[in-house]
């Protein structure tokens, strides 16, 4: 919920005009009887405050059914198919649904002008995949709300569970936006609404400037402080780093930092820039939760033990 809450005071203090909207956990209604839960302080503060809407949502669980299950403040893909009832918001023409583990740096209220097609997303220029075959981003929607396609991607979902293929890999909201929408979605420019914080800790950085394959004197050079003024919105992704509201392992940031770079093949200087930029994003992360929502992050993980938890080794 803090995070959330930290986009639509991102929203207000950028001004954007959009409606704001929170599809959130119904229980949290329940648990603000007591009035001690921090979930439910900060649902109706982001009401009051910045006029949000609150919707409830049941959450959808790995295979499209009610679940009961709540976040214990550690990362998971659990329950990451709720997100698919932004489908439901049909008092809307277009509702625009931003992954909450993100930094919102300007507004983005030009994309509700945009050409009229019932999903547009971003895609995902860090995969592994060739060029041309790059899927679709799930960590920004532009859609045109319609409850028949997420009653469709459930039944999709539930099909894909039932088929018990050694094989078969069962997929959660991004494979089934791509399974739906992969041929026909159209195209958000991931430049400069879909930039990662990873992005910072490359050597190579055509894919985001989007060069591959260019002539060579359109092959723009990098330049980390331009490509975050001109970012809208940050995405934080450096598995296997926890997200940001937990605290780094020293170790880990050791490991996975963004190294600094040869100022010139026969130089003794060296730039940082990129490390001090990464750095920033999370430690302004860190500073927004307890200035706005009051909270510290949660205690860091042991490095190895995380990284066995997570498949990383």
């Amino acid at each position: 919920m803090c995070n959330a809450f930290m986009m639509f005071e991102s929203l207000h203090r950028l001004g954007s005009k959009a409606d704001r909207v929170l599809l959130h956990n119904p229980q949290w209604i329940d648990r603000a009887q007591g009035g001690m839960d921090r979930n439910a302080q900060l649902m109706s503060l982001a009401a009051k405050r910045y006029n949000v809407k609150l919707r409830p949502a049941r959450l959808l669980d790995e295979r499209g059914e009610h679940t009961e299950v709540t976040s214990d403040g550690i990362s998971t893909w659990d329950t990451s198919v709720t997100k698919l009832r932004a489908f439901e918001l049909t008092e809307y023409d277009r509702v625009l649904h931003i992954d909450s583990d993100s930094t919102i740096l300007q507004h983005m209220d030009e994309l509700f002008l945009a050409p009229k097609a019932p999903i547009a997303m971003p895609r995902a220029y860090w995969t592994d995949e060739v060029v041309g075959r790059w899927p679709l981003t799930s960590l920004m929607m532009l859609i045109e709300p319609n409850p028949l396609e997420l009653r469709g991607m459930l039944d999709t979902l539930r099909s894909w569970w039932m088929d018990q293929s050694p094989d078969k890999t069962h997929g959660y909201d991004m494979e089934l936006l791509n399974q739906r929408f992969g041929a026909s979605a159209m195209v958000l420019p991931h430049r400069p609404y879909a930039l990662l914080t990873s992005e910072f800790r490359n050597t190579d950085h055509s894919a985001y400037l989007g060069t591959i394959n260019a002539p060579a004197p359109m092959r723009h050079k990098w330049d980390p402080d331009a490509v975050l003024k001109e970012a809208k919105l940050v995405h934080f992704s450096d598995w296997p780093l926890p997200k940001p509201w937990v605290m780094w392992p020293h170790d880990a940031v050791t490991e996975i930092q963004p190294n600094c770079t040869k100022m010139g093949s026969d130089s003794y200087q060296y730039s940082c820039r990129e490390r001090e930029i990464w750095k920033d994003l999370y430690n302004d992360f860190r500073k927004r939760r307890k200035d706005h929502c009051r909270l510290l992050s949660a205690t860091a993980p042991n490095w190895p033990s995380w990284k066995k938890t997570v498949g990383a080794e």
